[in-house]
């Protein structure tokens, strides 16, 4: 059996640390879960998840802060400035879900915005928000638009993505060709791949098959 890592942060009210049953759930759907402590420089894991959560800090991509920009998990902020680079020279196969979209989306020298203002949100946690249209080179994935859920208030534009990124699927309700949004992405020669929504909250196919691709 496969072991899948997930970062581990702090509960809302401080008294646990550890990972939500939704990730837990999701990810023993395809391999044993494996939460990972700050104090371990790089765990051995076949493929390392990096969870949702709040927003990552501006210094992190080279901006100042937006008055819409929030806190940070002091937890997913510590590993993603001290760890990520481990895992990615070593070559673990990576997923990013939201704020591990953006993560990874900033650590490979794309521009974050700082708050989408018209960008539709689920009324709930397992409730739809938005479709997204897969781009050609996602076919394995998906060839129909598809909705998704959608919990976020950043994210990167068509315009801002690293060019070491391939996008895989854009938001459909992107209003002009400059605020075109990316809702998932592959790294060009890495195995890494990243969507902005919450699939252990929705469950989709199109991610499914790329956790399932990045565990070969």
């Amino acid at each position: 059996m496969k072991t899948i890592g997930i970062v581990g942060y702090r509960s809302e009210d401080s008294s646990v640390f550890g990972a939500g049953g939704n990730y837990l759930e999701f990810i023993s759907r395809f391999g044993k879960p494996y939460i990972i402590f700050p104090g371990e420089e790089q765990a051995d894991v076949d493929l390392l998840i990096l969870p949702g959560g709040l927003d990552i800090a501006p210094q992190s991509f080279g901006a100042l802060p937006s008055f819409k920009t929030g806190n940070q998990d002091v937890f997913k902020q510590f590993f993603y400035e001290k760890r990520l680079s481990l895992y990615i020279d070593a070559g673990i196969p990576i997923f990013g879900i939201c704020l591990g979209f953006q993560m990874l989306a900033v650590y490979f020298g794309s521009t974050l915005e700082q708050h989408l203002w018209r960008h539709p949100q689920s009324p709930s946690r397992n409730e739809p928000g938005h479709t997204v249209d897969p781009l050609p080179q996602a076919v394995r994935y998906a060839t129909q638009s598809f909705e998704v859920n959608s919990h976020h208030h950043q994210g990167v534009f068509l315009h801002q993505l690293s060019a070491e990124l391939e996008p895989l699927a854009l938001a459909k309700s992107s209003p002009d060709s400059d605020n075109i949004l990316v809702e998932s992405f592959r790294h060009r020669s890495k195995h890494i791949m990243a969507v902005q929504w919450h699939p252990e909250e929705w469950y989709d196919a199109f991610s499914c098959m790329m956790i399932n691709d990045l565990l070969l």
